[in-house]
């Protein structure tokens, strides 16, 4: 092997490395190529081995993995050589556990399953001599670190690489091989921080896979092999303040492990164990900030478990020992900033806990509390715009918890207090759009506070689940909406006053927008501003002053549309202000507009339904919407408007059925659309083509109470099905239909009512099958039964009555 050979050749690596860490990938690789001819003419399978690794990240980084993975295959190949010939060599262990690991994140970036198999098939020769060679050596010099640590590096390797290429079995069997030498190292270096949090983060991220797989007495044999490791270090050193507080987790361990096992009792007093060994440690130091931590942790993670069960009173008492606990930290150390920051975050984290539990007293103490540390920090530094802001924010989070609970007067002293926050930092950056917003926002939350109205209950909301969002979505207003409690000034002054702070916020918004005009955020900011305009005039019905404002959100949601034409969501969005829009043109008599808004509006939801390109399950989803549209238009007798809605959705889900008639999952959806169809084609007095549409529907029906037919709501929705096709049939004189239809539908009241004697909605509907039932009857000439069912009808509306129940309060 030449001297001179190999130095060229490291050379030419450092230079090529140089270049990499540049994004230069092109030189890199040249100087690489270079390198490798260098390392091959030096012999020098070491060298090589380096020169492929390297090559194959250039090859990795220009999105050439399928070159890559062959560059580490074969420096895997090579590596094994040198350390099957001579294990001791440790420039072989770094070769070895770099290849494995660098083609196991190779392999998973591809996600390809068969190619991992193959990659293993190619390569596992070698496997069985390496651990075979590497546990003689480790057995050998059971005290050399070096070796020790090599060895850790390559279990934990391997341990990925088999979980990609589909070899669990052989990963779980390194597991007592890799703790085994976690525990070798810790008794060379029983301090090493490092190591430690190596294995805590090991065995908890273990156990937590076993967890997910529900396999539980492997994760609980993983942590106790944890607390096993940690003891054997504290009877050697007892102030091995790190193992201690290592331990101190692994009861967090087993916590959550019993947790998910429903042993809350169990749960309990393992974490009282933790807390004992806590207590025991602060009473021989006082104060000790660590131990204060453990604590307060020990105590969030019962109330975090407790609340999750669904017992708040527990979870309380445990949050206010988190509370006491911080009260206890809070003061100390004030020159030590990480200490005041994480003191903060946990003390705003409380805060959430407690309001979320509905214990907003103790919620509003938190703030308060964070509040007085970053003003000290403030005091300290008033330079720091990030400590202004922390408290801001925080004023603002405090105003809200007044105003949910209708507490009005100190919701306006924070809010103000916010506003006054953003106006001094703006004072020393007048230029920061970031300050005006944020003072918008205030304003916005404010004008709620006044309107005694959410955004939300006025403004179109977006239905669709979070599993089904795609990641394109709109951002989420992030200003409080608040609700305030009715007060002494009248309605009218209330909604003036809340009108002067939108019309301000509006001042700010539509500056940042035109600063800005393509900033997603500035844009949304002004869109819910002008809803909170335009919703303070529609709450007083004043409907042609909320037009304008709708008006300029549809322009503004049209524009967001054209720009990205292939956006379901963007579509939704804009439909649904359309909607709003054209209530309002019809509340103000502008028919031909009003129209138009909802013909636009379900064109937009046609292009959704119709883009073969959009997952299914968020199309069946977005149908949901026009046909409930349509529903409210047929209710309001709208019934152009509701024929459009409806016959859009049942297109959809008739073409659904049409392709899978078998498919349960289908049912439900065709149903509801025939119904809806029948019904607006009885409204209209079409009742030839409403028997038809229900001709059509009471097969399916049959099918759907076939396939869940112990679902009460499914047979309640049947009923009422039959009881209204009885009723068309009547209509056309269809009698024998008509006593059928009826007859299934008498069927099902009774055995629902068997099983729920006092539920509203299935007392009504049975009112309602007789009294139209009766009428059947009376066509029929049995009139004495006729009347027989109109007073049983009347006397269940009569006793509904006395309960004050009616159709308007019932979950239908």
């Amino acid at each position: 092997m030449s001297r001179q050979l190999v130095d060229l050749t490291v050379r030419e690596l450092i230079n090529a490395s140089s270049l990499f860490e540049k994004g230069n990938y092109k030189k890199a690789l040249e100087k690489f190529n270079k390198a490798e001819k260098l390392a091959e003419k030096a012999n020098s399978p070491g060298l090589l081995c380096r020169v492929l690794l390297h090559k194959g990240e250039v090859m990795d980084a220009t999105d050439k993995p399928d070159e890559a993975l062959g560059l580490y295959e074969k420096a895997l190949e090579m590596s094994s050589r040198l350390f099957l010939k001579d294990s001791r060599d440790s420039s072989s262990h770094k070769y070895l556990y770099n290849s494995i690991g660098l083609i196991a994140n190779n392999l998973k970036d591809k996600d390809h399953v068969s190619e991992a198999g193959e990659s293993y098939e190619r390569t596992n020769k070698y496997f069985e001599g390496i651990f075979d060679a590497y546990e003689k050596l480790i057995e050998e010099q059971p005290e050399n670190l070096e070796y020790l640590s090599n060895y850790l590096k390559t279990l934990v390797n391997f341990r990925g690489y088999f979980l990609i290429v589909g070899q669990p079995e052989k990963r779980i069997s390194l597991i007592n091989s890799t703790l085994e030498t976690f525990k070798n190292i810790l008794n060379i270096q029983p301090e090493n921080s490092e190591i430690l949090e190596q294995l805590d983060s090991f065995g908890k991220r273990l156990g937590e896979e076993f967890l997910e797989k529900e396999l539980f007495e492997d994760s609980k044999k993983i942590y106790e092999k944890l607390q096993e490791i940690y003891r054997n270090l504290l009877e050697k050193d007892p102030d091995n303040k790190l193992a201690l507080h290592y331990l101190i987790f692994s009861y967090g361990y087993f916590g959550r492990l019993y947790s998910r096992l429903g042993y809350f009792e169990k749960m309990d007093k393992t974490y009282q164990q933790a807390l004992s060994i806590v207590e025991d440690n602060l009473r021989k130091n006082p104060g000790d900030p660590a131990f204060l931590v453990n604590r307060g942790k020990i105590y969030e993670e019962l109330g975090a478990y407790y609340f999750k069960a669904e017992e708040p009173e527990k979870a309380n008492y445990y949050y206010e020992k988190v509370l006491e606990n911080f009260e206890q930290m809070k003061g100390k150390y004030p020159d030590n900033l990480d200490y005041q920051f994480e003191l903060a975050y946990n003390l705003d984290n409380l805060g959430k806990f407690f309001a979320a539990i509905n214990r907003i007293e103790s919620s509003k103490k938190c703030y308060m509390h964070k509040i007085e540390i970053y003003e000290s920090l403030f005091e300290k530094d008033p330079e720091d715009e990030d400590l202004k802001l922390g408290i801001v924010d925080t004023l603002v989070q405090v105003g809200t918890l007044y105003a949910e609970a209708g507490d009005m007067e100190p919701a306006k002293q924070c809010y103000e207090k916010a506003i006054e926050g953003y106006e001094m930092l703006l004072s020393g950056d007048p230029e920061e759009t970031e300050f005006e917003m944020g003072i918008a926002d205030v304003l916005n939350a404010l004008g709620n506070l006044y309107a005694k109205v959410r955004p939300a209950d006025t403004i179109p909301e977006d239905t669709i689940p979070e599993d089904t969002a795609p990641e394109d979505t709109i951002p989420e207003d992030t200003a409080p909406e608040d609700t305030a409690p009715e007060d002494t000034i009248p309605e009218d002054e209330e909604l003036e006053i809340a009108r002067e702070c939108y019309e301000k916020a509006l001042i700010l918004n539509e500056k940042a927008s035109g600063l800005y005009p393509e900033d997603e955020t500035c844009r949304e900011a002004l869109v819910k501003t002008l809803g909170n305009l335009g919703d303070s005039f529609a709450i007083q019905e004043r409907y042609g002053d909320a037009i304008p404002f709708y008006r300029r959100i549809v322009e503004i949601k049209e524009q967001k549309v054209r720009d990205n034409p292939e956006s379901w969501l963007h579509m939704k969005v804009l439909a649904n202000y359309l909607y709003k829009l054209g209530f309002f043109y019809g509340e103000t008599g502008e028919a031909e507009l009003e129209r138009e808004q909802y013909s636009t509006a379900t064109k937009l939801y046609s292009r959704v339904l119709h883009d073969e390109n959009l997952e299914l399950p968020i199309r069946q989803i977005l149908a949901i919407d026009p046909q409930v549209y349509g529903i409210e238009f047929l209710r309001s007798k709208k019934y152009n408007a509701a024929e459009e809605s409806l016959d859009l959705a049942l297109e959809f889900f008739e073409s659904l059925y049409e392709k899978d008639p078998e498919e349960p999952k289908n049912y439900p959806f065709i149903c509801e659309a025939l119904y809806q169809s029948g019904n607006l084609q009885q409204a209209l007095k079409n009742f030839e083509e409403a028997a038809k549409i229900f001709d059509s529907l009471l097969p399916i029906v049959e099918k759907l109470i076939e396939s869940e037919p112990e679902n009460p709501d499914t047979r309640e929705k049947a009923g009422i099905n039959y009881t209204d096709a009885g009723e068309v049939y009547l209509l056309i004189g269809e009698c024998e239909k008509s006593k059928q239809a009826f007859g299934k539908a008498l069927a099902i009241n009774t055995v629902l009512l068997e099983e729920e004697p006092e539920n509203p909605l299935y007392r009504i509907n049975k009112a309602e099958t007789f009294e139209k039932y009766a009428k059947l009857l009376s066509k029929l000439g049995r009139n004495e039964e006729a009347e027989d069912y109109t007073a049983k009808s009347k006397e269940i509306y009569r006793k509904l009555a006395e309960e004050g129940i009616d159709e308007e309060n019932t979950d239908e």
